[in-house]
C-alpha cells in the first residue's frame, strides 16, 4: 500500500476549471442596463398616458 502523503497519479499541468466568475461583471451591466431601459419606458408610458388624457374632455 502506497504512503497518503504521495499522490499516486500523474503530475497535474495547465490552469485551473474555468468556473465562469470573470463573467459576473457583465451580467451585472446587462442586468443594469435593462432595469434602466424598462425605467425609461415606464416613464415615456406614463407621460404619453397623461397627455393623451389632456387633450381629450373630461368624462366625469
Amino acid at each position: 500500500m502506497p504512503p497518503a502523503d504521495r499522490p499516486t497519479g500523474p503530475a497535474a499541468e495547465g490552469s485551473l476549471a474555468h468556473t465562469g466568475t470573470d463573467s459576473t461583471s457583465w451580467l451585472l451591466a446587462a442586468s443594469g442596463l435593462l432595469v434602466t431601459a424598462g425605467g425609461g419606458a415606464l416613464i415615456a408610458a406614463r407621460r404619453r398616458k397623461s397627455r393623451a388624457g389632456e387633450d381629450s374632455p373630461a368624462t366625469s
